[in-house]
């Protein structure tokens, strides 16, 4: 099967850490990746359905950018998700790649057409909650998961951002 993305490029490489705070200083130390966006998200408040049925969840996320690409770190912490069925089969690290896209609903019609499924979809990011996201069943077509990101016109403030202040990346660890 081939996937066309009708000119849709990848934005965001999300990986699923066991600590998210070890792996943004990792990320922050080895290659100056940061500062690092820091959440407690889940459903609720997020509206979610997990294979098809309504889920609930909590995780903690960190976004940074990467030059154009945002990298994204997941800690699974309870719930019926898709991370923690990364988990479960015994991985960390890239969990799926991301496309922001303007519509959802738009952009998921060309992959349904395809045949390919969602595997869970929550709506209500951002401060109006305007934002959706949908998880693809696109592990045996591509190798990961695909997640297709309509961005809130809002975003939520960070609960915090690491590092708390911007010092040099190339310093000795534990300086």
């Amino acid at each position: 099967m081939h996937l066309q993305m009708d000119g849709l490029t990848v934005g965001q490489i999300a990986l699923v850490v066991k600590d998210i705070d070890q792996a943004m200083e990792s990320f922050w130390w080895t290659s100056g990746i940061g500062p690092w966006s820091v959440y407690t998200t889940g459903a609720p408040p997020l509206n979610c359905m997990y294979r098809g049925r309504p889920s609930t969840y909590k995780i903690r996320l960190a976004t940074a950018n990467s030059g154009p690409v945002q990298m994204e770190l997941i800690q699974y912490l309870e719930g019926d998700t898709i991370h923690g069925d990364f988990i479960k089969a015994g991985r960390f690290g890239v969990e799926h790649v991301g496309i922001f896209v303007p519509d959802l609903d738009v952009a998921l019609k060309s992959y349904q057409d395809k045949g390919i499924g969602i595997l869970q979809r929550a709506e209500g990011l951002g401060v109006k909650g305007d934002g959706r996201y949908a998880y693809l069943d696109t592990e045996s077509i591509l190798g990961t998961i695909l997640e297709l990101i309509q961005s809130s016109s809002l975003p939520i403030p960070p609960e915090r951002v690491y590092p708390e202040t911007i010092q040099p990346h190339r310093k000795e660890k534990g300086q």
